[in-house]
């Protein structure tokens, strides 16, 4: 399935990372790949170490896309593109080495929603939203009865900040839907950051809306290490 964490609030990283640890504590492999970030946060250190996490370095920094030169953006494009394809072979890959080494895929087949909350095109039933780009997310996100088994998870990857790297152009939305669209059974796929597009969403089985309420940083409070890093 595919798990979509967006909006202004904090916490998206955050809930991905707890949904890591979830999964590694089960014995599901995990494959993480972050975008537009560094190494200096907190959590990497621990990720390095917990068995059966795979977390992508970031190799190269480039600073804020604001202030990038246009030469700059050119590199970031190729890097984080490079680092996208990385991400999702390996993810794949992880995924197919443990159907075949389970013998059988005995999750649901990629794209299969549980429950009855997808419509014929694709999109969703449930009142997803514009999470970031409009109108917020409203309504159970259970509305209607379970109809199958849950599906099982093969492998988990993590693509952290991967909606910066779109909407700034570093990595193609098209590629990105084409490679949800083809993504093998029992791969589970978590997306983040702000302003997804509504084909995303239309593909998502999860998608969750942090919004900021009240928040430290508009009392002039900077990021703190530990809670922001």
């Amino acid at each position: 399935m595919v798990h979509i964490y967006c909006g202004d609030g904090k916490g998206k990283t955050t809930a991905a990372l707890g949904l890591a640890l979830r999964a590694a504590g089960n014995g599901v492999p995990v494959v993480i790949a972050r975008f537009l970030k560094n190494d200096g946060s907190g959590e990497v250190g621990i990720l390095e170490n917990v068995p059966g996490v795979y977390l992508f370095p970031c190799e190269r920094q480039f600073g804020f896309t604001w202030t990038m030169s246009e030469a700059q953006k050119v590199e970031a494009g190729e890097y984080f593109s490079g680092l996208f394809e990385r991400a999702w072979e390996l993810g794949c890959k992880t995924a197919r080495d443990e159907v075949e080494g389970a013998g059988k895929a005995d999750g649901c087949m990629a794209g299969e929603n549980w429950g009855s909350d997808s419509v014929s095109d694709g999109s969703s039933r449930r009142d997803i939203g514009a999470c970031g780009t409009g109108s917020p997310v409203s309504g159970s996100p259970v509305s209607a009865p379970l109809t199958s088994p849950p599906c099982e998870i093969r492998a988990l990857l993590v693509l952290d900040e991967i909606m910066a790297a779109v909407n700034s152009g570093f990595v193609a939305n098209e590629r990105l839907l084409a490679a949800l669209d083809h993504r093998p059974d029992g791969l589970e796929v978590v997306l983040t950051g702000r302003g997804p597009s509504e084909e995303l969403l239309s593909r998502a089985d999860y998608v969750t809306e942090m919004r900021a309420v009240k928040h430290p940083y508009e009392k002039g409070v900077g990021a703190r290490k530990g809670v922001e890093y």
